[in-house]
């Protein structure tokens, strides 16, 4: 007499396997594809100017070069400082373009819309004009304590006054600013918090520029 062995036990348990290992598979995809959707973001910097926006022309005529910037902050993505000497690089939430150019293009639009400086003239250079550079120091979100979260941006920032027989250095500082994140510390609020670090910088500028000797009395 034949005994035949049930086989059912083997194709339940390859069954059970199987479903089991799909399941796992299509969780995994659906972590990643969450995972993987960047979120891009933009500067900005906006003050508060008591001028008629009819007298915008009324400043200075100001150039902005590019600013330079640390190595460890001119990524793409936000950066986190954690330690003392450690920052780490957020894949996933990431400036819009390179930060030094933003950066750069963000300080101009705010100082031209100030009082005290306009764009120069696209259809003719003056011969007498006013021009910031300088180096972009610090750009990051410090979560070294968890009670503390802060945005920290910095820059050391040079005023030029360029005419026909040369240039004449007019400022020269490092402005900083450091903004309490309070208790949301998200990617959003991190980004708001900068737009703040740079708005009050741009005041600081512009607070100092009045402080000195009006154009007319320099060469």
């Amino acid at each position: 007499m034949n005994c035949l062995r049930p086989l059912t036990r083997l194709p339940l348990f390859m069954m059970i396997t199987c479903i089991l290992t799909s399941a796992l598979f299509f969780a995994g995809c659906g972590i990643k594809n969450d995972y993987t959707k960047k979120q891009m973001y933009r500067l900005s910097a906006e003050v508060n100017h008591p001028a008629d926006p009819s007298n915008r022309s009324a400043g200075v005529p100001l150039v902005v070069r590019r600013l330079d910037i640390s190595p460890e902050f001119g990524g793409a993505g936000f950066v986190y400082r954690v330690d003392q000497n450690r920052f780490t690089q957020d894949y996933y939430n990431n400036y819009m373009t390179p930060p030094a150019r933003m950066i750069s293009d963000v300080m101009f639009e705010a100082l031209v819309n100030s009082p005290q400086f306009a764009a120069v003239p696209k259809n003719r250079i003056p011969d007498d004009i006013f021009q910031l550079w300088g180096k972009i120091t610090a750009l990051y979100c410090d979560r070294r304590s968890a009670s503390a979260v802060s945005a920290v941006v910095s820059m050391a920032l040079n005023l030029d006054r360029l005419h026909k027989d040369g240039f004449t250095p007019v400022l020269a500082k490092t402005y900083s600013a450091q903004i309490p994140l309070g208790s949301d510390t998200t990617p959003q609020a991190y980004l708001q918090a900068l737009n703040r670090g740079l708005a009050e910088i741009v005041k600081n500028i512009l607070s100092d520029f009045k402080q000195l000797p009006t154009p007319t009395d320099t060469p």
